[in-house]
């Protein structure tokens, strides 16, 4: 079933694929490959959706707001459409990566299984160490009935080539093997027959008196304890290189009562274990077939985080669908930055070719001229001067200087720009021997604007700088007081 859902994603791609395919790309589109066949998808799933009601809240009016800032169209609805199509090309990109992605995780996890056709887990080969298997029991008919960690180790290495035994420090011995046991007089849990301890240099090995009762690894077989309890002899032989020793502990161990659940858990438990002991040179471990008359049908407990990396991929591709207008406006902001920054020196051009004795219209040409120049020999686009050269465009094509100086005004957008186009309009329209005096006024006033923004800026970067001043200063605190605090 979660096959299937991973895979809804590439299915509906694909049949959105075959809708598509008779889709005509714009001209402008040059891509190849993969992409183009995404942005010819885009462009019919765009088609359907603008062509309802109910989506119109997906192409809001601020984008074709700032898409026209920011790149004068001649023709708005293919500037629009390339836009929205490339938007939607990325999030069809994204969630079906996603969707792959996550089919791919599911399918390792379901095939790299360690436990094989007849029912046998798996060890791994010499040398390669060992892992815990997280087991599952189930009925035939799918019910769990309970899960296990079993510690499975590598095939082990015949006895000619086990390592030597070392010595062991007999004196906290006794308190490191109680598990959770409060004395060896009184064992009715598992005790942890350690091989090594902390901090000393030796191995230990264990010898059990009856194995029936405590396997070799202080485990009990809780079935074989007698009601009264019953004396167990350890034996631990310590060693470091030619010197052995040996220390005689008394284990008094009695039975638990268990509930019934805890029976089972342990019975199967004590089952596996004993299958783990039986086969520790074979390639596999035979898991137990059944409890009592009951089936078990066995399933490793593995992590399949598929189905979160889904999630998060499609949220991803619905998330770029936003983010894509947040950069837009972001260039929108940047724009109107740059023609804020531009506008003192534009007003003193103006005011230095009208004084020369040009006229207005002269006056723009000329700096749509230069601006040319400039872009032909390398120099950086300029969002004010792209305007200027649209506006000597519009001059030359027999649009009335008013409207020409009114259009610039709105499409740069801020006051300065707007108050300024409305003095040459007004100058156009009326007459105005005084337009060089204003024009003149207007530039002193644009110079102290720009320095209270770069003021204003100034003061927004010390701000941002004060986190990371505070931040410095707490480390230079910490590298000074943990010192002297040591030292006492």
């Amino acid at each position: 079933m979660i096959t299937i859902l991973y895979g809804a994603v590439p299915a509906l791609s694909v049949a959105l694929w075959f809708l598509a395919r008779k889709t005509t790309l714009p001209e402008e589109i040059d891509e190849t490959g993969i992409s183009r066949e995404l942005l010819r998808m885009s462009l019919f799933l765009y088609k359907k959706l603008v062509g309802s009601k109910k989506f119109r809240f997906l192409e809001p009016e601020a984008v074709r707001t700032n898409l026209r800032q920011l790149n004068n169209p001649r023709d708005m609805g293919s500037l629009q459409t390339g836009y929205y199509i490339r938007k939607l090309s990325l999030v069809l990109l994204l969630a079906n990566a996603g969707s792959i992605l996550a089919l791919l995780m599911h399918l390792s996890v379901v095939f790299s299984s360690n436990i094989d056709d007849e029912g046998r887990l798996l060890r791994r080969d010499y040398g390669e160490g060992s892992y815990d298997a997280e087991l599952i029991a189930e009925s035939p008919g799918g019910e769990v009935i309970g899960e296990f960690s079993l510690p499975v180790d590598e095939r082990r290495y015949t006895a000619s080539q086990a390592k030597n035994l070392f010595e062991e420090a007999s004196e906290i011995l006794p308190g490191a093997i109680l598990g959770g046991n409060p004395s060896l007089d009184e064992v009715t849990e598992d005790l942890n027959l350690v091989e090594v301890l902390e901090g000393y240099p030796f191995e230990i090995d264990w010898t059990v008196e009856d194995y029936s009762v405590m396997h070799y690894d202080g485990s009990l077989n809780t079935e074989a304890i007698p009601a009264g309890g019953k004396p167990v002899m350890l034996t631990a032989t310590f060693s470091y290189g030619d010197d052995a020793f040996q220390q005689v502990l008394y284990a008094n161990v009695k039975p638990k009562t268990l509930t019934p659940y805890e029976q089972l858990m342990e019975s199967i438990n004590g089952k596996l274990k004993d299958a783990d002991k039986e086969s520790q040179y074979d390639e596999s471990i035979p898991l137990p077939g059944s409890y009592g008359e009951t089936e078990i049908i066995w399933k490793e407990n593995t992590q399949d985080n598929s189905l979160m990396l889904l999630i998060m991929m499609l949220v991803l591709s619905v998330g770029s669908y936003v983010i894509k207008d947040r950069e837009l406006s972001k260039q929108v902001r940047e724009r109107s930055k740059a023609l804020l920054s531009e506008y003192p020196q534009f007003v003193s051009k103006m005011v230095l070719y009208l004084g020369a004795g040009m006229t207005m219209r002269g006056a723009i040409e000329k700096q749509a001229r230069n601006y040319q120049q400039k872009k032909r020999a390398g120099a950086p686009k300029s969002y004010l001067y792209e305007e200027i050269l649209r506006s000597a465009r519009e001059l030359k094509s027999g649009v009335p200087e008013t409207k020409v100086y009114e259009s610039l005004g709105q499409r740069c957008g801020s006051q300065q720009y707007t108050r300024l186009c409305t003095l040459l309009s007004q100058n156009l329209k009326k007459g105005n021997s005084e337009l060089l005096t204003l024009l003149r006024s207007e530039a002193e006033k644009a110079f102290s604007d720009r320095l209270d923004l770069v003021r204003k800026e100034g003061e927004e970067a010390g701000t941002r700088l004060l986190m990371p001043m505070v931040l410095m200063l707490l480390i230079v605190m910490v590298i000074i007081m943990i010192p002297a605090y040591m030292a006492f």
